[in-house]
């Protein structure tokens, strides 16, 4: 049974289970973000002392900061799409499901927060990759300034 519900936004009627897929995309891409950021953080830590060397203290701080709002942000996004998922098995149960206004704006809104967190995040991680790159650029121009010792490379 494919029961249609009228999504304002799009002008057109999406199916209950295009709106579980909505969801299911949703806490796939939140997912992947959760362990980006519990890279991003181990890829600081890691660079912690070479970004000090270099003068980004300040910098990293913002966005060690930024990374714990975003992953809190996250986690709430993904308990609100846990509990837009019970609600709409349960419209379904019900034989509810079409023309509900209120879980069709709730789903509006979701959609809305959820592109806005990703795009958000999307940036912050260009920035951190952006800091990142400097790091290691001024690591190697100190290596080929002669500053710190070459490797020795072995005899054959």
């Amino acid at each position: 049974m494919k029961t249609k519900m009228k999504k304002d936004w799009f002008g057109r009627e999406k199916s209950t289970e295009e709106l579980h897929h909505d969801s299911k995309l949703w806490v796939s891409e939140l997912q992947l973000i959760k362990d980006e950021i519990r890279f991003l953080e181990h890829l600081l830590s890691a660079n912690y002392i070479d970004v000090l060397a270099i003068g980004l203290h300040k910098k990293i701080e913002e966005n060690v900061k930024q990374i714990a709002d975003q992953k809190n942000i996250g986690t709430t996004l993904l308990g609100l799409i846990n509990d837009q998922e019970k609600i709409l098995d349960d419209l379904i149960r019900n034989n509810s499901a079409t023309g509900n206004i209120n879980f069709i704006e709730n789903h509006k809104k979701l959609e809305i927060e959820v592109n806005a967190y990703i795009n958000k995040y999307k940036d912050l991680k260009q920035q951190i990759f952006k800091i990142v790159e400097n790091v290691m650029r001024k690591k190697e121009q100190k290596k080929l300034s002669g500053k710190e010792p070459i490797p020795k490379l072995l005899d054959k």
